[in-house]
């Protein structure tokens, strides 16, 4: 809804580097535009459908973090459990280094690495002859998206 202004003058006279509308216009200091209500209508419905999406991905964010982390530490767990039954673990690395070499090699394999290369990247880097165990665990369990 428009503001009214009246101004010695009469409507629609420029008035020091303001320009005023009609009696139902509305100022508008950064040109010599006339903002008519209706322009305020659809100004108000853009800043509410922005501030909407804006709540909605903030409340998405919120709500599938705690999920996403869920999955990902359920993954790590079945990760780590298949290279240990299968003798892949990497010799001298901790649990997290493991794990982030298994992301690592997804990282690896989304990038465009071939998966017989990057088996072999593996074993050359770990110096150990399971590559091609650790790196089926990392697909199957960190990254089961990616496609050979």
């Amino acid at each position: 809804m428009g503001a009214e202004v009246i101004v010695r003058g009469g409507p629609s006279q420029p008035l020091g580097g303001f320009s005023v509308g009609a009696a139902r216009g509305i100022v508008d200091a950064t040109s010599t535009t006339t903002l008519e209500p209706e322009d305020d209508i659809m100004m108000v419905n853009r800043i509410r459908t922005r501030s909407f999406a804006v709540a909605c991905a903030v409340a998405l964010a919120t709500l599938g973090g705690g999920a996403l982390a869920a999955a990902d530490a359920g993954a790590e767990a079945a990760f780590l459990d298949e290279i240990g039954v299968n003798g892949a673990g990497l010799p001298g690395k901790s649990a997290s280094e493991m794990v982030t070499a298994g992301y690592l090699t997804c990282g690896h394999l989304r990038g465009g690495v071939s998966v017989l290369d990057e088996i072999s990247a593996v074993e050359g880097a770990y110096k150990f002859n399971q590559g091609t165990l650790f790196v089926s665990a990392a697909t199957t369990n960190l990254c089961p998206d990616f496609v050979s």
